[in-house]
Formats: structure tokens, sequence, C-alpha cells
């Protein structure tokens, strides 16, 4: 409604005051009502579970849609570790996801993400909080060969390059996010091996498994679990011929003791694609597929990692 003019409330300043005081007041809140919501001073935080199990997968959601300012794309971190963020699939542009590995040896209890935006002296941060459970975990007596439980000298000093070689892998992947589909298991058989279980070689407490085993036959072929970049395959003292594929945002997938590779470092493969046969090389008591999944800095549980990651569907 258009507000009348100062000569019509001039007319009878008495009746007409209030009156004109109305429509004044009416006019500023249609004002104020048509420029929509005022804008936010923080983006919105969600995550994906309250209560995480160590060795599960979080998915964190930053909306910076209603800053006061345009924002770029905002930080997010866990643990000290910067953690990468991607455009959410399927939602708007200026919704973020961003997926944090919760490793096995964090303490239960009270925990938090942390969410920076801003630039300069202007930046600022805002944490998000969850409670970490600890996950239940059994135990496993195996006979191998004792080279793989006693190693020499010279086994040692290969063992170490090897695990300087895998660090680095892990510390120089795509940020970007490279899969598309769902994630998927990587070969036919049931699990026999599940995430976190204490092993037992040769009578000693060596390790708590790090990944999940899956039965297969020698020769049987091993699928990558999603599109990604093959960024190491050779054989290693312990896991055999391994291969590590770089899903980009964070996550790796590696796949060992098997028979054979079949594709070589640098190769970009698509999900579903055959990287190689099982087998039984490196520390095994059989054949079998030993897989992996890393998120960050952590080896998580495979089964809860799938099924978080059903979340997100196909985009």
């Amino acid at each position: 409604m258009p507000v009348r003019s100062s000569r019509s409330c001039a007319a009878s300043p008495t009746r007409t005051l209030g009156f004109c005081l109305a429509l004044c007041l009416a006019a500023l809140v249609a004002a104020t009502s048509s420029a929509g919501p005022p804008p936010a001073s923080k983006p919105l935080v969600a995550l994906s579970a309250a209560e995480v199990e160590t060795g599960g997968t979080l998915i964190v959601t930053v909306d910076v849609r209603g800053l006061k300012a345009p924002a770029r794309e905002p930080a997010l971190g866990f643990g000290g570790q910067s953690v990468p963020v991607f455009p959410y699939p399927g939602r708007p542009q200026g919704v973020y996801a961003g997926l944090v590995g919760i490793p096995v040896s964090t303490a239960a209890g009270p925990a938090a993400v942390t969410v920076s935006w801003g630039e300069g002296p202007g930046r600022q941060t805002v944490s998000a909080e969850f409670t970490v459970r600890p996950g239940v975990y059994g135990e496993d007596t195996l006979t191998v060969d004792p080279r793989h439980v006693r190693p020499s000298p010279q086994d040692l000093e290969r063992i170490r390059r090897e695990q300087a070689e895998v660090r680095q892998v892990y510390a120089s992947g795509s940020r970007s996010r490279l899969w598309r589909e769902t994630f998927q298991v990587p070969v036919p058989g049931e699990m026999h091996g599940p995430f976190g279980t204490r092993r037992v070689f040769n009578g000693e407490l060596q390790s708590q498994h790090n990944g999940a085993d899956f039965r297969a036959q020698t020769g049987d072929p091993i699928r990558a679990a999603a599109a990604g970049v093959v960024r190491l395959s050779k054989d290693l003292f312990y896991s055999g011929n391994a291969v590590i594929l770089d899903h980009g945002a964070g996550v790796f997938t590696s796949y060992s003791h098997m028979s054979r590779i079949d594709v070589k470092v640098g190769q970009t493969v698509a999900r579903g694609a055959v990287i190689g046969l099982a087998g039984a090389t490196g520390r095994v008591t059989g054949p079998h597929l030993h897989w992996t999944v890393r998120v960050g800095a952590a080896n998580v549980d495979p089964a809860l990692f799938l099924e978080v990651m059903r979340r997100f569907g196909s985009s």
C-alpha cells in the first residue's frame, strides 16, 4: 500500500497523526519483509550422527549460502588435521561436505570438528560437537611364515622404506572428489576377518587389523570399489602384491595379497574395473582379499564406511 503524501496528513493533524504513523510503520514492515531474512553470521553445520564409533566415518555438512558476505570454500578440521571439503552431491551451490575418519586410538567421550571461513582478520571458526564411543573388537590367533613375525635386518630396512612410501602416498592424495557413484565391495565373498580385531601371529601379539578380510580364491577378480587413480602398485613385505587407489577428498582404498596386479601407478580406473587377481602373497594364512579404507588420517571400518557412503548415493 503506498504511503499518503505529507499534504494529506497535514490537512487534519490531530485526526490523522495516528493514521499516518500507522501507515509509515506498515510501509517499513513491508520493506523489511521483502528484503528476506537477515544474513547469517556463521555457516550452518550438520553432522551425520551425534555419536560415532571408533573406526567410524562422519559426514559433515557445511552450508555457507546465508553468510553476510560471499564465502569461499570453508575449511574443516578434526584432531589437528585438515579435512578436504567438496560440493555436496545433489545439494545447492554453497553446500559442502567433508568426511572425517575416527581413528581406533581416539579416546571415548566428547569430540568436535571445526569449521573456519572468511579471510584475514575477519576469519572465524565454530565447532560442532559429537560423542566418540569405543568399538568392540575380538582377537584372532594365526600361524604364518616366521619371517613375517620376526623380520631379518634386511627385511626391517625394506619395511621402513615401504612404510615411508605408503605414508607419502596418503599425504599427497587429491583433495577433489574423484568418485561419483557409491562405493562397492571389491569381491563377492563374505567378510571373515572384521576390522579392529587384535592379531596374534605365531603366539605373539603383533597388530590390530586395519581393514577387513574377504573370502576369495586365487585368481578371483578384484574390482575397484569406486573410481579413482592408482597411487601404488607393487609387492610389499606384509601386504604382498598391493594396490592403493586414491578416490579424492581424503579417501583411499587398498587391496592386498593379490596373485597378480593389473594396473599401473597413475592409471585412472572406473568403479568395478578389475585391478588384479586374489591370491596369498605377503603375510597370510591362505588366499583372500585384505581390503583397507582410509579416510583422512585414519584407517576406518570398511563396513561402517560403506553404510555411511550410501547416504551420498549417485550424483
